[in-house]
């Protein structure tokens, strides 16, 4: 053991050993590691300061899973500076003075990963410096929410309370790189990520505990990395199917409702009569209950009434969100109603409970009891698979339980901020994540509700968290405009449940379900970036680009600028319209009804919509497999089909192989349905089984191929059923249908000749010397901003800018503002004329620099005091986080002969330029109405700067203007709150420029 010193460098290496399972390392500031070889490409490196190298020091990391027949094929040798251990592919190499640790690749003949300092160690903390490349990005830390890619930010590893932008529900202590590797501190502490924000050349990987504990994992793609993630902290679970369907969670137990009228944006509509909830049981006039022991339209069973009444199949239900003190007979009668509806019950919890007999599954707030949990769930379901949902959670977790949150609903940034946050949490090993429709708390926007709606279709779980706010959640709450859409979009997320299961068992080797576009499209650069955040694939075949903001055209459509379809080569079709896109471009100007999402199918691409009913939109060679099973353990009674599509010139060729598994409890005999889209008709298509030509009818009508035992249809106007009514016009395809066979030894092959699917969109420009090229087309300094700039050209025309390499088309007119842009970033710019397939040669270059974000200004690390108590759930440190999603609130509070004071003392004498306070956006019920500002230079002596200021209790940002003021602290003052208590989302104190 050696005696604990304050912070310092780790010593030279002086020395080292093979043990039993292990390398023993020792240093000349007397520290003694571990270097363990676990698998090829999986090494840990342990160092306690104590010497007790408990191998098994957390939860976390699953090492039964490995054996010492990596340890024991290496070998070490030494030079003159140097100690390296081969392992597999992979040199390990220890610098000896200074003692730094790289991992060099033998394969690709370069270096995986390489410390740039020592490792720093304290009493407190230990921390790791390790070089960063220019092209080096990295991901991982868990569910950063609006953020996945960390390339030049500073994360937390921490779990909070936030569930917005910069709240952190699921900490997880790993991270990699596209460089190829990984790391995992095994600690439960908490820690700061650096990824070059202090310096770009260097990441700093600091946690809160005295033992260095580090797994590094190499891999040449991310799904390898993952995979290699996965097998030290286990495989991602199988969610049971119906967890794929629409879920509810409400509150049935304490709700109370009081009459209303239509005309109240917030009142709920039961039957003929319209209700408000309520907390105050004098105006009540109904209680909710789980069956009706209060007022039967107010219950549980009375709401699966009105899901089935209005057409929207409930998969699954929580019916008391909030409140564990429960009458379990009731719940236990309740739950069988449920599943006699078809409807799998769920139990909420804080503690450690016993769960309600016949419960599906849980849904609890505590991490640590997710083992007690699964024991409960396993012994009420066996053999079928339990379901746990947490709403925070931690690294390995992935293995048992899923994530799920509700944030404040009613607002577009969140839609932005929760994609970027569930790709993260993907690509930190917890795939299995969903989000609330429209969130838990606020609400009471249509547009927003929709739109929210639609690209959660394309994710595992869909659910809505009623009865936390003033406004109800569910599907049917407004027009019937917003209902059929809301439906129609349930009805396509059914259909996807069989790719979304395909996805879940994908997962469990280290694909992602969302995913970012450099998974499929790892050779361009501006993937691995935010820009385009806003965007996802699901799987390999489904682009989401979902509409963010409540910009409009003329005809009150959502317009769509900067929407990026990857891929040089590729095709991509709108999967509701049918309209073709050709890759590698940034479109503008789109416009998308309210109905219409905008999701993309990659060419090439084959899935499953259920039931055998496969769907193909050729391009190249392209093939997939379809996972299916019995709902009971992964490795056993599941099977695989496999397909395949070739298109070569003219000839389209499909095959899909027997089903390959344990199908002893399947239905053999199937029917089988193909849709594939097309150009235009054939007459040559020939249909094999068992490389036998069958004779098949072509109908000419819809009706009767629907009618048909067996046939061919050629639709020139094919339409996803649910969409249908929405659409002029279809797309056309080949529809085939054949008879019951037996799957597990019918190979079915169909040839189509003269086919065709491209022949429009994937032509390359032809440059016209015709056409002028444009001249003087130039950037207005006055219009830019952090995030947008106006390009103005001299003549009018159909233009093509090219930003950064990338073509940006759609652009018409004289002018056009770019946004969604990084801020301080440089945009080298040209344009050129565009019409029909003919273009103009290139202006020259010219180029712009996006202002700083404001932000940049925005005092950090201010002390706030009180004299009121705040919640315990909204401190008063988020009050100046700098996190827009975190709320402050203080408890009930009386104003009167009490104002409230709030001291905002800085670390320094700040020159400052304005304050802002942004109020909460659920409601205007805590909003400070009359206040008053104090100024003090030296944080103890304050001077009055504006006195009795009034304010409006309304959603805008209030600014009070500091210019010229010196100060170490302000005091605000607040007298009057437009109700019981004050709350804020955020006080930003701004430093006056330089």
């Amino acid at each position: 053991m050696i005696q604990k010193t304050n912070k310092h460098q780790l010593g030279a290496l002086t020395g080292a050993n093979r043990c039993e399972n292990f390398y023993e390392l020792h240093f000349a500031t007397g520290e003694v590691a571990h270097f363990y070889i676990l698998a090829d490409g999986i090494f840990r490196f342990l160092l306690d300061p104590e010497q007790n190298f408990n191998e098994n020091r957390t939860t976390y990391i699953q090492l039964n899973n490995f054996d010492e027949s990596a340890f024991k094929l290496s070998r070490v040798h030494a030079t003159n500076d140097s100690l390296i251990i081969h392992a597999g592919n992979y040199q390990i190499i220890f610098g000896q003075n200074p003692v730094l640790m790289s991992i060099f690749d033998e394969k690709l003949h370069r270096i995986r990963m390489a410390q740039a300092k020592p490792l720093e160690l304290s009493n407190e903390a230990t921390s790791e410096t390790l070089v960063q490349k220019k092209n080096e990005f990295y991901f991982g830390g868990g569910l950063q929410n609006g953020y996945f890619s960390h390339k030049g930010r500073k994360i937390m590893i921490k779990h909070d309370q936030i569930t917005g932008k910069g709240g952190i529900p699921l900490q997880v202590p790993f991270f990699w790189s596209n460089a190829g590797y990984g790391e995992i501190r095994n600690t439960a502490q908490e820690g700061i990520y650096d990824f070059g924000q202090q310096n770009p050349e260097l990441t700093l990987i600091k946690h809160q505990d005295v033992i260095f504990d580090s797994f590094y994992i190499m891999g040449e793609t991310p799904n390898s990395i993952l995979k290699k993630y996965y097998s030290l902290t286990g495989q991602p679970q199988l969610l049971p199917k119906y967890a794929l369907g629409l879920g509810h969670i409400g509150n049935f137990i304490t709700t109370l409702w009081q009459p209303s009228q239509a005309k109240e944006r917030n009142a709920s509509r039961f039957d003929n009569s319209y209700y408000t909830r309520t907390n105050d049981p004098t105006v009540a006039s109904g209680k909710a209950s789980l069956n009706g022991e209060e007022d039967y339209q107010f219950s549980a069973r009375g709401l699966i009434d009105r899901y089935k009444a209005m057409n929207f199949n409930l998969a699954w239900l929580i019916p008391n969100h909030g409140v564990s003190a429960v009458d379990y007979q009731r719940f236990n009668f309740f739950n069988d109603y449920a599943i006699d509806q078809g409807i799998q019950p769920g139990f909420w919890y804080e503690g450690q409970p016993t769960l309600p007999s016949k419960s599906s599954f849980s849904y609890a707030r505590n991490e640590t009891a997710i083992d007690t949990d699964q024991k409960q769930l396993q012994s009420i379901l066996q053999p079928k698979r339990p379901l746990i949902l947490r709403d925070g959670g931690f690294m390995g977790m992935q293995n048992k339980a899923a994530l799920i949150f509700g944030d404040v609903g009613g607002n577009w940034e969140n839609i932005t901020t929760q994609i970027a946050g569930m790709i993260g949490a993907n690509l930190s090993g917890q795939p299995l994540v969903g989000a609330a429709i429209d969130g838990a708390q606020g609400g009471g926007n249509a547009q927003i509700y929709v739109r929210d709606f639609q690209w959660k279709t394309f994710t595992p779980f869909l659910f809505n968290i009623d009865d936390q706010s003033d406004y109800s959640k569910t599907p049917f709450s407004y027009n019937t405009k917003i209902t059929n859409i809301n439906r129609a979009y349930l009805t396509l997320h059914q259909q996807l449940q069989s790719y979304l299961y395909t996805l879940n068992a994908q997962a469990r080797t280290g694909n992602p379900i969302m995913q970012p576009l450099f998974m499929a499209f790892p050779d361009e650069r501006i993937n691995y970036t935010e820009q385009f955040n806003s965007e996802f694939m699901l799987g390999n075949s489904f682009l989401i680009a979902p509409i963010t903001n409540g910009r409009e055209d003329a005809n009150c459509d959502s317009r769509k600028d900067n929407l990026y379809l990857p891929g040089k080569h590729i095709m991509w079709i709108d999967l509701l319209t049918g309209k073709k896109y050709a890759g590698n471009r940034v479109y503008n100007n789109l416009s998308f009804p309210l109905w219409h999402l905008p999701v993309f199918v990659r060419g090439g691409s084959i899935f499953d919509f259920g039931h055998r009913n496969f769907f193909f939109y050729p391009q190249g060679e392209s093939e997939t497999v379809i996972y299916n099973d019995d709902l009971t353990a992964f490795s056993e009674h599941h099977y695989e089909t496999h397909i395949k599509s070739i298109v070569k010139g003219e000839k389209l060729t499909i095959t899909i192989d027997p089903i390959k598994g344990d199908y002893s409890a399947l239905k053999t005999d199937q029917e089988t349905q193909l849709t594939i889209m097309c150009d235009s008709y054939s007459d040559q298509v020939t249909v094999k089984i068992n490389d036998q030509v069958i004779q098949i009818q072509q109908y000419g009508t819809i009706d009767a191929f629907n009618h048909a035992h067996e046939g061919i249809f050629y639709n020139t106007n094919y339409a996803l059923p649910e969409f249908a009514p929405y659409l002029q016009q279809g797309q056309t395809a080949f529809q085939i249908k054949l008879a019951n066979r037996n799957i597990t030894d019918a190979k079915i092959e169909i040839t189509i000749n003269n086919f065709s699917y491209n022949s429009k969109v994937m032509v390359p420009a032809v440059t016209n010397g015709l056409l002028p090229s444009p001249k003087l087309p130039s950037v207005d300094s006055n219009k830019i901003s952090a995030h947008s700039f106006e390009l103005t050209w001299s003549h009018p025309g159909n233009v093509e800018v090219e930003i950064n390499h990338l073509i940006y088309e759609g652009i018409s007119g004289k002018s056009f503002t770019f946004h969604e842009l990084t801020p301080n970033n440089r945009y080298i710019i040209r344009m050129r004329y565009v019409t029909g397939n003919k273009v103009s040669e290139w202006s020259d270059l010219f180029g712009v620099i996006t202002k700083h974000e404001a932000i940049e200004n925005a005092i950090a690390d201010i002390l706030v005091t009180s004299n009121g108590e705040s919640n315990s759930h909204h401190p008063l440190t988020y009050l100046t986080d700098l996190k827009l999603a975190s709320e402050w609130q203080t408890n009930q509070i009386s104003l009167q002969d009490n104002p409230l004071k709030l001291t905002f003392t800085f670390d320094k004498v700040e020159n400052l330029s304005r304050m802002v306070f942004v109020p909460r956006n659920i409601d205007h019920k805590a909003n400070p109405v009359d206040v008053s500002i104090l100024v003090s230079p030296d944080g103890k002596n304050f001077t009055s700067y504006i006195d009795h200021l009034q304010w409006k209790a309304d959603s805008k940002n209030k600014v009070v203007g500091l210019r010229d003021v010196t100060a170490k602290a302000i005091e605000l003052v607040i007298y009057q709150s437009s109700g019981s208590l004050v709350a804020a989302r955020e006080i930003f104190f701004y430093r006056a420029k330089k």
